[in-house]
């Protein structure tokens, strides 16, 4: 550790004591600095993953599309929701190969929208015949809103 500026260099962890943590009492001046600025750390919940300020919750357990929007509203959340491509890859990581439920459901006779009420504007690709979207490792797919998969909620982080 540089003990100037408290940056960590590519060798400094050898360096470092078994257990030891590098962090605010390490270099309290970074700390008070990111502390009194507009920097958010992100608070999720611990079976949450936060990601670029927003908490994520991947199921263990499947349920219908609906069920699962209902699940994620218990927790002030809704089936998620994707903006950007660093978002999807982010989601597709981790879920894995299994499938999971996201907040894309198409009405009969309407437009794609998300869980949070906005249109889709088709910014990926959609596979599929169904109203109801799951996303797994590899693919974004529209299916029948009945079937049992996980689920992904999303809300900002505090």
């Amino acid at each position: 550790m540089d003990s100037e500026n408290c940056s960590i260099t590519e060798n400094s962890s050898s360096h470092l004591e078994r257990g030891q943590k590098v962090g605010k009492y390490n270099c309290p001046g970074l700390y008070e600095k990111l502390e009194s600025s507009d920097h958010h750390v992100a608070t999720c919940k611990n079976e949450w993953i936060s990601y670029k300020r927003t908490c994520y919750f991947f199921s263990t357990t499947t349920k219908s599309w609906a069920l699962a929007q209902r699940s994620c509203s218990e927790d002030a959340a809704t089936l998620a929701v994707i903006d950007s491509e660093k978002d999807m890859t982010f989601l597709k990581r981790y879920s894995g190969e299994l499938e999971h439920w996201i907040g894309l459901k198409n009405e009969a006779n309407q437009t794609w929208k998300w869980a949070n009420g906005k249109e889709f504007n088709s910014w990926f690709n959609l596979t599929g015949s169904g109203r109801c979207v799951s996303v797994n490792h590899k693919n974004v797919t529209a299916v029948d809103c009945e079937a049992n998969f996980h689920w992904v909620c999303s809300k900002p982080s505090r």
